[in-house]
Order: structure tokens, then C-alpha cells, then sequence
């Protein structure tokens, strides 16, 4: 038989990006978007990894910024008329995710349905799936390059944009690894970041949760994890600051045969 796993998610918090520099509306305010859902991921099974796999977001449009709209109205009083303008606030976010191991090119199957709901609910963001083998070796080195140019460009020509990560089995190894490697300014762009399956996962940690979102207390450690500490090899970990900072859930699955 195969494992069947269930994860029930999310909330994602984002700040809104400024609309205009010099208005009101230019402050960051906060929206939460919450999301539901319950996803089944039949790991190893030979059906899941045959599942297509496509991109959300044309590749062409999730190289740009993302981006905001306005609405100008025409509005005339007794005095003057005048022009005001009609705001339509989005959020400029950029979902990038990083598949599981042996998963092909595209969103992961484990986070395609909550990217897509995500996207509908924040008007003007875009999804980038992370480039890199997924192979067996577990070589995330390209996936991480690819994040920081990801960020680290977008900090230079979208200073607004803001991202979210995700990171499944493999993938959340490759996130790990990324957010090690982000300086502050660009670091502090991302906003959310959902773990699930983390090979690395130690006990203790702020942004432990279940497959329910609740608090995780559980002393169990990830597959890798356990191998490295007996090897007396690095663990990749989140740093204090990122793990306290109220971003991060690092989903433990819940296994049934």
C-alpha cells in the first residue's frame, strides 16, 4: 500500500504594497487571505508523479513585477469639478514554490490548488515555480540560486513586490537552504513561508505545526535531520529571528496506510 497524506491550510498574511507613493493609501496596511483546503499527496506512487505538472502563471508574465491597478472616475460637484481616483488595492505578491523530490517542472502538486486560491483571492500577483532537478541526489544548489536571483531582483526593479515561499519534502530543504543565504533587505520582503514534509524538521521550533496549523509539540525529527546529527554534519535550519517572526509553518504530515 501507499501513504496516503492529508494537510489541512492556510493562512497567509502579506502586506499590501504602497499604490501611490505620496497618498494615504501608500501606508502598508495588512490583509490576512485565508485559505482552507485538504490535500491528499500519495508519495512514491507512481500515479502522483505522473500527475501533469504546469505553471500558473505564464513564464513570461511571472518575470515581471507584479502588479497594482487603478481606476480613474470622473466625479463633478456644484462648485468645480474634479478628478479623484478609485483605488483598486491589490497585493503585488509573488508565490514561489518548490517542488518534492522527483515531481516534474511546474507548481507541486502538493501546493498547485492553495497557489491558485491564493492568486484569486490577491488580484495582480503571479506564481514562479523554483527551476531545479528534483533529482534523488537532493542537489538543491540551482533551486537556490534561483530563489535569491528571484528575490534579490525583485528587491532592485520591484521594490514593492512582496513573496511567499513554499517548500515541499525536497523543495523545503531548497527553501531552508534559500532564506540562510538572504541578506535583510531582501529577506524582509518575504512575507509567508510554508514548509510541508521538511526532511530537516527539529523539534522546538516556533513554526512547528501539524497538519492542522496548531502548534506542534511533538519531539519527532525529520529523516535528514536525524542522519546529519549522527553524522555530526550541518542541519539546515531557519535562523532564531525567522522562525519567531511569525511567517513560518513547517507542516509535520499526518501519515495513514
Amino acid at each position: 500500500m501507499f501513504q496516503v497524506i492529508s494537510l489541512s491550510v492556510l493562512v497567509l498574511s502579506a502586506t499590501l504594497a504602497p499604490v501611490f507613493a505620496n497618498s494615504p493609501a501608500s501606508s502598508h496596511n495588512t490583509t490576512c487571505v485565508t485559505l482552507v483546503k485538504t490535500f491528499e499527496c500519495r508519495c512514491g506512487h507512481a500515479e502522483f508523479l505522473s500527475l501533469p505538472h504546469a505553471n500558473i502563471t505564464a513564464p513570461e508574465e511571472a518575470r515581471k513585477c507584479a502588479s497594482y491597478s487603478k481606476d480613474l472616475q470622473w466625479i463633478s460637484n456644484e462648485l468645480d469639478p474634479i478628478y479623484i481616483t478609485v483605488l483598486t488595492i491589490v497585493i503585488q505578491i509573488e508565490l514561489i514554490d518548490a517542488r518534492g523530490t522527483a515531481e516534474p517542472q511546474g507548481v507541486s502538486t502538493m501546493f498547485y490548488p492553495m497557489v491558485k486560491d491564493i492568486l484569486a483571492n490577491a488580484t495582480g500577483g503571479v506564481s514562479q515555480p523554483v527551476e531545479y532537478p528534483a533529482g534523488a541526489d537532493q542537489n538543491t544548489t540551482s533551486g537556490e540560486k534561483f530563489v535569491l536571483d528571484v528575490i534579490n531582483q525583485g528587491l532592485r526593479d520591484c521594490p514593492d513586490q512582496i513573496y511567499a515561499l513554499f517548500g515541499y519534502s525536497q523543495g523545503a530543504t531548497l527553501i531552508l537552504k534559500a532564506l540562510d543565504q538572504l541578506e535583510v533587505p531582501a529577506l524582509s520582503l518575504v512575507k509567508s513561508v510554508i514548509l510541508v514534509g521538511n526532511p530537516y524538521r527539529i523539534p522546538n521550533k516556533l513554526s512547528n505545526v501539524n497538519g492542522t496549523a496548531q502548534r506542534d509539540h511533538a519531539k519527532s525529527v525529520g529523516m535528514f535531520a536525524m542522519s546529519a546529527i549522527q553524522n555530526k554534519s550541518t542541519v539546515p535550519q531557519l535562523s532564531t529571528d525567522v522562525d519567531q517572526s511569525g511567517k513560518v509553518l513547517d507542516y509535520c504530515l499526518e501519515v495513514s496506510l
